[in-house]
């Protein structure tokens, strides 16, 4: 009898010890101090942009958000300069030179990853397909008219779409 009393006493100590330490890795607590130019920027470039959640990539605000139903990924410099917007947007939002030249490409085979859209301060918008084959993972750079401007083999590498630097 002291022997079951013992085992179930040891039982409720050490269930009570593992819902005490909770989940050490959530970090959900931790709010990043967004300077407030940074923010305004935001609301000014894109009013009604709901869904804001911070992160820091490097030396650059990013405001993973929605507007108009669209996630997407509004990049700022500490002062609150904008340097890139990523729009996730589905195939009927490429303009249809993108769609032809793709559709006629030898990746046009390939399984479609993801679709972006990219908006730059000082140059013209690109889309950007992901696509995969196998182990292989490509991201296709393409101009409004079109034309591939640059394939990047992101295959086992970060696929983040910086801002340009120069």
């Amino acid at each position: 009898m002291k022997t079951k009393l013992r085992l179930l006493a040891m039982f409720l100590i050490t269930s009570l010890t593992l819902v005490a330490c909770g989940d050490d890795d959530d970090d959900s607590q931790f709010t990043l101090n967004v300077p407030t130019a940074v923010t305004e920027a935001l609301h000014a470039k894109y009013p009604g942009v709901t869904h804001i959640e911070w992160e820091l990539m490097g030396k650059y605000y990013v405001a993973e958000c929605r507007l108009a139903g669209k996630d997407m990924d509004v990049w700022f410099g500490a002062q609150g300069d904008w340097v890139l917007t990523e729009v996730d947007i589905a195939w009927n939002d490429l303009p249809a030179a993108v769609q032809t030249t793709f559709l006629e490409s030898e990746y046009a085979s390939w399984k479609q990853e993801e679709i972006d859209e990219l908006q730059h301060p000082l140059s013209p918008t690109e889309f950007v397909i992901q696509v995969e084959q196998g182990n292989r993972e490509l991201q296709l750079f393409y101009s409004a008219s079109g034309e591939l401007m640059e394939v990047r083999d992101v295959t086992g590498k970060d696929d983040t779409h910086w801002p340009k630097t120069s």
